[in-house]
């Protein structure tokens, strides 16, 4: 039987915490169902357009001479590229189908699921997907950044941005960013348009303006605004609602002014 000391040290403890097991699980059975239907989705589409134009090569490829071995490396070639466009014509539809979460504080209360925080679980699976795209879909980010996908895929997935990187960087939620022009991201730097403190989700759009350049393995959280002509260190994290002045330099953990820059030339 516990003491009368115990039983009160007892009744002054926080009550226990919410199991989030069942919540991540539902989280990944979630991400691979998307995964699962995207990759299928542009497989049986590929694979039907190129059988309607009879565009495979009669014959068996292994037993091949080298006349319809090139012939069918060609063909795989082809098909390849039109799986990737296959690809990102399906996201672009289910993005089409699923709500774009609002900006806005959600508390983590338990039994309480906010239905936004569904549409960016949605959301953040098809970003996954698309970012993390497995094979044969290798040619993802280059058929996303040029035309005529890029057209649509900026204004329908994200982010919304006049520039174009040689590396694609780690954009976590492509429709809560804004990107201006001449923008130079490094590589392995990570944007987002959320951030998360103990008991809530913060979604906050997150605009950078033209001629910022952000270091390789940088961190911009949601919220923040960098303005034109900025640069951020590599590795430099800033954290939520910073606005880094015009023509700024800013680095460290966490973040902060170093000193100011001559403007663009």
């Amino acid at each position: 039987m516990p003491s009368e000391a115990g039983t009160q040290a007892d009744s002054g403890r926080a009550p226990p915490l919410r199991d989030m097991r069942p919540a991540l699980r539902a989280s990944l059975a979630l991400d691979l169902l998307v995964r699962l239907t995207v990759w299928t989705g542009a497989f049986a589409l590929s694979v039907w357009v190129f059988t309607a134009l009879a565009f495979w090569p009669r014959g068996a490829p292994f037993d091949a001479g080298g006349r319809l071995a090139v012939k069918w490396a060609f063909a795989l070639g082809w098909w390849i590229l039109l799986f990737n466009a296959a690809y990102l014509a399906v996201l672009l539809v289910l993005r089409l189908i699923f709500p774009v979460p609002r900006e806005g504080r959600y508390a983590k209360a338990a039994g309480v699921l906010d239905r936004q925080l569904i549409w960016a679980s949605l959301t953040a699976a098809l970003n996954k997907a698309r970012y993390a795209a497995p094979f044969p879909a290798f040619l993802v980010f280059h058929l996303a950044n040029l035309p005529p996908l890029c057209w649509l895929l900026g204004p329908v997935f994200g982010p919304r941005s006049r520039s174009c990187y040689a590396l694609e960087p780690n954009i976590l939620d492509p429709h809560m960013v804004e990107i201006g022009r001449n923008v130079v991201i490094g590589f392995g730097a990570t944007i987002a348009g959320h951030y998360q403190e103990r008991d809530a989700w913060f979604i906050q759009r997150t605009i950078i303006e033209d001629n910022v350049v952000i270091g390789g393995h940088a961190v911009i959280y949601g919220g923040v605004q960098i303005r034109a002509g900025a640069v951020i260190a590599a590795g430099a994290v800033v954290l939520p609602n910073t606005v880094v002045g015009a023509n700024e330099l800013w680095g460290g953990v966490p973040a902060k002014r170093l000193r100011e820059l001559p403007a663009p030339a």
